[in-house]
Protein backbone atom coordinates (compact mmCIF):
# COMPACT_ATOMS: atom_id res chain seq x y z
CA UNK A 1 0.00 0.00 0.00
CA UNK A 2 1.41 3.47 -0.65
CA UNK A 3 2.48 5.42 2.13
CA UNK A 4 -0.15 8.15 2.19
CA UNK A 5 1.41 10.91 5.04
CA UNK A 6 4.59 10.84 6.71
CA UNK A 7 5.59 13.10 9.20
CA UNK A 8 9.37 14.42 8.90
CA UNK A 9 11.40 16.58 11.63
CA UNK A 10 12.60 19.66 9.54
CA UNK A 11 14.96 20.61 12.41
CA UNK A 12 15.53 20.82 15.84
CA UNK A 13 13.83 23.80 16.41
CA UNK A 14 10.77 23.68 14.46
CA UNK A 15 9.07 20.41 13.12
CA UNK A 16 7.14 20.38 10.01
CA UNK A 17 5.07 18.19 8.35
CA UNK A 18 5.58 17.00 4.65
CA UNK A 19 2.19 15.36 3.45
CA UNK A 20 3.46 12.61 1.13
CA UNK A 21 0.46 11.60 -1.31
CA UNK A 22 1.82 8.21 -3.16
CA UNK A 23 4.93 6.47 -4.07
CA UNK A 24 7.91 9.04 -4.41
CA UNK A 25 9.94 8.07 -6.73
CA UNK A 26 13.00 8.87 -8.72
CA UNK A 27 11.95 10.08 -12.50
CA UNK A 28 14.69 8.97 -15.60
CA UNK A 29 15.66 11.69 -17.44
CA UNK A 30 15.20 9.54 -20.81
CA UNK A 31 11.59 9.34 -19.44
CA UNK A 32 10.96 13.06 -19.18
CA UNK A 33 12.56 13.63 -22.59
CA UNK A 34 10.12 10.63 -24.46
CA UNK A 35 6.93 13.09 -25.26
CA UNK A 36 4.47 9.55 -24.53
CA UNK A 37 5.30 9.97 -20.87
CA UNK A 38 4.19 13.91 -21.11
CA UNK A 39 0.69 12.73 -22.53
CA UNK A 40 -2.08 12.58 -19.64
CA UNK A 41 -4.07 9.68 -20.19
CA UNK A 42 -7.89 9.66 -19.22
CA UNK A 43 -9.35 7.15 -16.62
CA UNK A 44 -13.02 6.09 -17.23
CA UNK A 45 -14.28 8.10 -14.10
CA UNK A 46 -13.19 11.24 -15.88
CA UNK A 47 -15.97 10.74 -18.53
CA UNK A 48 -20.16 10.96 -17.78
CA UNK A 49 -21.74 7.90 -18.20
CA UNK A 50 -23.01 8.51 -21.59
CA UNK A 51 -19.50 8.72 -22.57
CA UNK A 52 -18.14 5.34 -20.88
CA UNK A 53 -21.14 3.85 -22.94
CA UNK A 54 -19.99 5.45 -26.19
CA UNK A 55 -16.49 4.89 -25.93
CA UNK A 56 -16.76 1.31 -24.64
CA UNK A 57 -15.43 1.71 -21.66
CA UNK A 58 -17.58 -0.28 -19.01
CA UNK A 59 -15.22 -2.91 -18.17
CA UNK A 60 -12.38 -0.80 -17.69
CA UNK A 61 -14.68 1.56 -15.37
CA UNK A 62 -15.16 -1.86 -13.58
CA UNK A 63 -11.46 -2.53 -12.90
CA UNK A 64 -11.27 1.47 -12.09
CA UNK A 65 -13.97 1.31 -9.51
CA UNK A 66 -12.37 -1.80 -7.61
CA UNK A 67 -8.89 0.01 -6.85
CA UNK A 68 -10.73 2.96 -6.23
CA UNK A 69 -12.58 0.95 -3.39
CA UNK A 70 -9.26 -0.33 -2.23
CA UNK A 71 -7.62 3.18 -2.25
CA UNK A 72 -10.45 4.64 -0.38
CA UNK A 73 -10.37 2.20 2.77
CA UNK A 74 -6.53 3.49 2.28
CA UNK A 75 -6.91 6.68 2.76
CA UNK A 76 -10.16 5.92 5.46
CA UNK A 77 -6.81 4.16 7.58
CA UNK A 78 -4.83 7.23 7.30
CA UNK A 79 -7.19 9.55 7.96
CA UNK A 80 -8.45 7.67 11.15
CA UNK A 81 -4.48 7.70 12.12
CA UNK A 82 -4.60 11.29 11.58
CA UNK A 83 -7.10 12.13 14.16
CA UNK A 84 -6.10 10.00 16.56
CA UNK A 85 -2.33 11.65 16.21
CA UNK A 86 -4.26 14.99 16.97
CA UNK A 87 -6.06 13.51 19.88
CA UNK A 88 -2.85 12.46 21.12
CA UNK A 89 -1.34 15.72 20.94
CA UNK A 90 -4.26 17.35 22.27
CA UNK A 91 -4.09 15.43 25.52
CA UNK A 92 -0.35 15.90 25.95
CA UNK A 93 -0.55 19.95 25.84
CA UNK A 94 -3.76 19.62 28.32
CA UNK A 95 -1.29 17.38 30.31
CA UNK A 96 2.14 19.25 30.11
CA UNK A 97 1.68 23.08 28.64
CA UNK A 98 2.53 25.06 31.17
CA UNK A 99 4.01 28.13 30.04
CA UNK A 100 2.54 30.17 27.69
CA UNK A 101 5.96 29.31 25.32
CA UNK A 102 5.11 25.41 25.66
CA UNK A 103 1.48 26.52 24.92
CA UNK A 104 1.79 28.16 21.96
CA UNK A 105 4.19 25.27 20.50
CA UNK A 106 1.90 22.18 21.64
CA UNK A 107 -1.22 24.52 19.70
CA UNK A 108 0.57 24.60 16.32
CA UNK A 109 1.62 20.99 16.38
CA UNK A 110 -2.23 20.53 16.94
CA UNK A 111 -2.79 23.04 14.15
CA UNK A 112 -0.47 21.04 12.06
CA UNK A 113 -2.14 17.67 12.59
CA UNK A 114 -5.80 18.90 12.02
CA UNK A 115 -4.44 20.62 8.41
CA UNK A 116 -2.91 16.98 7.50
CA UNK A 117 -6.39 15.43 9.09
CA UNK A 118 -8.89 17.78 6.51
CA UNK A 119 -6.33 17.11 3.47
CA UNK A 120 -6.29 13.31 3.56
CA UNK A 121 -10.13 13.87 4.09
CA UNK A 122 -10.16 16.02 1.02
CA UNK A 123 -8.56 13.02 -0.83
CA UNK A 124 -10.58 10.63 0.65
CA UNK A 125 -13.70 12.45 -0.78
CA UNK A 126 -12.35 13.14 -4.36
CA UNK A 127 -11.71 9.70 -4.80
CA UNK A 128 -15.19 8.93 -3.20
CA UNK A 129 -16.85 11.47 -5.57
CA UNK A 130 -14.84 8.85 -8.23
CA UNK A 131 -16.69 6.11 -6.99
CA UNK A 132 -20.27 7.20 -6.79
CA UNK A 133 -19.27 7.96 -10.53
CA UNK A 134 -18.18 4.42 -11.70
CA UNK A 135 -21.40 2.97 -9.83
CA UNK A 136 -24.63 2.31 -11.77
CA UNK A 137 -27.46 4.63 -11.52
CA UNK A 138 -29.91 1.95 -10.02
CA UNK A 139 -26.91 1.26 -7.23
CA UNK A 140 -28.42 0.78 -3.77
CA UNK A 141 -25.96 0.17 -1.13
CA UNK A 142 -28.73 -1.93 1.36
CA UNK A 143 -28.60 -4.90 -0.90
CA UNK A 144 -24.38 -4.64 -1.99
CA UNK A 145 -23.00 -6.79 0.61
CA UNK A 146 -19.69 -5.79 -0.28
CA UNK A 147 -17.00 -3.55 2.12
CA UNK A 148 -17.26 -0.70 -0.35
CA UNK A 149 -21.25 -0.20 0.89
CA UNK A 150 -19.85 0.88 4.27
CA UNK A 151 -18.11 4.51 2.64
CA UNK A 152 -19.61 7.03 2.31
CA UNK A 153 -18.48 11.18 2.13
CA UNK A 154 -16.30 11.84 5.00
CA UNK A 155 -17.90 15.42 6.73
CA UNK A 156 -14.81 17.64 6.75
CA UNK A 157 -16.60 19.73 9.53
CA UNK A 158 -18.30 16.78 12.31
CA UNK A 159 -16.29 13.54 11.08
CA UNK A 160 -12.78 13.89 12.22
CA UNK A 161 -13.05 13.99 15.63
CA UNK A 162 -12.84 10.97 18.25
CA UNK A 163 -14.14 10.32 21.66
CA UNK A 164 -12.10 9.93 24.55
CA UNK A 165 -12.14 6.31 25.68
CA UNK A 166 -9.66 6.33 28.86
CA UNK A 167 -11.99 9.12 30.27
CA UNK A 168 -15.10 8.54 32.44
CA UNK A 169 -18.27 9.56 30.55
CA UNK A 170 -20.17 13.09 31.78
CA UNK A 171 -23.61 14.27 31.68
CA UNK A 172 -24.45 14.80 27.95
CA UNK A 173 -21.84 12.46 26.36
CA UNK A 174 -25.15 9.87 25.87
CA UNK A 175 -26.44 12.46 22.99
CA UNK A 176 -23.54 12.19 21.04
CA UNK A 177 -23.14 9.89 18.05
CA UNK A 178 -19.78 9.37 17.09
CA UNK A 179 -18.20 9.42 13.64
CA UNK A 180 -18.85 6.59 11.05
CA UNK A 181 -15.34 6.20 10.04
CA UNK A 182 -14.91 4.89 13.62
CA UNK A 183 -17.27 1.98 13.21
CA UNK A 184 -16.35 1.40 9.02
CA UNK A 185 -13.58 -0.31 8.37
CA UNK A 186 -11.92 -2.53 5.58
CA UNK A 187 -11.38 -5.48 7.80
CA UNK A 188 -14.11 -7.46 9.41
CA UNK A 189 -12.28 -7.68 12.38
CA UNK A 190 -12.08 -3.67 12.76
CA UNK A 191 -15.25 -2.83 13.10
CA UNK A 192 -16.17 -6.06 15.05
CA UNK A 193 -14.07 -4.81 17.97
CA UNK A 194 -14.95 -1.39 17.23
CA UNK A 195 -18.72 -2.77 17.96
CA UNK A 196 -17.53 -5.05 20.98
CA UNK A 197 -15.73 -1.53 22.53
CA UNK A 198 -18.89 0.37 22.28
CA UNK A 199 -21.08 -2.48 23.65
CA UNK A 200 -18.74 -2.66 26.97
CA UNK A 201 -18.84 1.25 26.85
CA UNK A 202 -22.70 1.40 26.95
CA UNK A 203 -22.93 -1.87 29.72
CA UNK A 204 -20.74 0.37 31.43
CA UNK A 205 -22.72 3.06 31.33
CA UNK A 206 -26.11 0.91 31.99
CA UNK A 207 -24.33 -0.38 35.11
CA UNK A 208 -23.66 3.29 36.48
CA UNK A 209 -26.89 4.48 35.83
CA UNK A 210 -28.15 1.25 37.78
CA UNK A 211 -26.03 2.06 40.56
CA UNK A 212 -27.58 5.90 40.48
CA UNK A 213 -31.22 4.55 40.48
CA UNK A 214 -30.29 1.82 43.43
CA UNK A 215 -29.28 5.09 45.48
CA UNK A 216 -31.82 7.31 44.45
CA UNK A 217 -34.70 4.60 45.65
CA UNK A 218 -32.83 3.63 49.10
CA UNK A 219 -32.35 7.67 49.67
CA UNK A 220 -36.28 7.42 49.29
CA UNK A 221 -37.15 4.20 51.43
CA UNK A 222 -34.54 5.65 54.46
CA UNK A 223 -36.33 9.26 54.18
CA UNK A 224 -39.83 7.69 53.87
CA UNK A 225 -39.23 5.28 57.24
CA UNK A 226 -37.15 8.37 58.93
CA UNK A 227 -40.10 10.24 58.76
CA UNK A 228 -42.53 7.91 60.32
CA UNK A 229 -40.18 7.41 62.93
CA UNK A 230 -40.06 10.91 63.87
CA UNK A 231 -43.86 11.06 63.66
CA UNK A 232 -44.42 8.28 66.16
CA UNK A 233 -41.75 9.26 68.57
CA UNK A 234 -43.79 12.70 69.02
CA UNK A 235 -46.94 10.78 68.78
CA UNK A 236 -45.48 8.82 71.92
CA UNK A 237 -44.12 12.26 73.62
CA UNK A 238 -48.10 13.22 73.02
CA UNK A 239 -49.23 10.13 74.53
CA UNK A 240 -47.11 11.02 77.71
CA UNK A 241 -47.91 14.40 77.89
CA UNK A 242 -51.03 17.20 78.32
CA UNK A 243 -52.00 20.37 77.76
CA UNK A 244 -49.56 22.58 75.98
CA UNK A 245 -46.41 20.44 75.24
CA UNK A 246 -49.34 17.66 73.99
CA UNK A 247 -50.40 20.29 71.44
CA UNK A 248 -47.01 20.67 70.27
CA UNK A 249 -45.73 16.96 70.33
CA UNK A 250 -49.29 16.25 68.04
CA UNK A 251 -48.97 19.00 65.78
CA UNK A 252 -44.80 18.15 65.60
CA UNK A 253 -46.08 14.85 64.75
CA UNK A 254 -48.60 15.67 62.00
CA UNK A 255 -46.12 17.66 60.07
CA UNK A 256 -43.10 14.89 59.93
CA UNK A 257 -46.35 12.19 59.08
CA UNK A 258 -47.18 14.95 56.22
CA UNK A 259 -43.42 15.12 55.19
CA UNK A 260 -43.40 11.11 54.95
CA UNK A 261 -46.78 10.80 52.71
CA UNK A 262 -45.46 13.91 50.33
CA UNK A 263 -42.32 11.89 50.19
CA UNK A 264 -43.89 8.50 49.50
CA UNK A 265 -46.14 10.17 46.62
CA UNK A 266 -43.09 11.65 45.36
CA UNK A 267 -41.43 7.97 44.82
CA UNK A 268 -44.76 6.61 43.79
CA UNK A 269 -44.46 9.14 41.02
CA UNK A 270 -41.13 8.68 39.66
CA UNK A 271 -41.40 4.59 39.67
CA UNK A 272 -42.69 3.01 36.52
CA UNK A 273 -45.80 1.73 37.61
CA UNK A 274 -45.11 -1.97 36.65
CA UNK A 275 -42.13 -1.39 39.75
CA UNK A 276 -42.90 -2.09 43.11
CA UNK A 277 -41.78 0.03 46.19
CA UNK A 278 -39.95 -2.46 48.16
CA UNK A 279 -37.70 -3.67 44.93
CA UNK A 280 -33.84 -3.38 46.26
CA UNK A 281 -32.06 -3.98 42.82
CA UNK A 282 -33.27 -1.45 40.09
CA UNK A 283 -30.14 -3.51 37.82
CA UNK A 284 -33.01 -6.86 37.86
CA UNK A 285 -35.80 -4.45 36.56
CA UNK A 286 -33.86 -2.61 33.43
CA UNK A 287 -32.71 -6.02 32.74
CA UNK A 288 -36.13 -6.90 32.12
CA UNK A 289 -37.40 -4.12 30.30
CA UNK A 290 -38.88 -4.91 26.95
CA UNK A 291 -39.72 -2.06 24.10
CA UNK A 292 -37.77 0.79 26.13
Amino acid sequence: MPALFQASVADEDDDAWAIVLGDVEEEDDDEDDDPAFAETLGLPSDFSREERVDYDLDNLASYELTIRIGIAFDYLDAVRLAVQHRASLLEYKKQNARTTKTNAHAQREIDKAKEVARVLATRYNDNYQRIVALRALDYDARADDTAGARLRRIDLDADLAIANMARARTLGDSKLTPSWIWSRGDLLTYWIAADVAQWYRAKAEKDRADEAVNRICADFRRTIKGYGAYARLWRDAAARSDGGKRAYALKTAAMWEGMKERCARQYEASRRAEVAADVLDQTRVSDNRTGQ
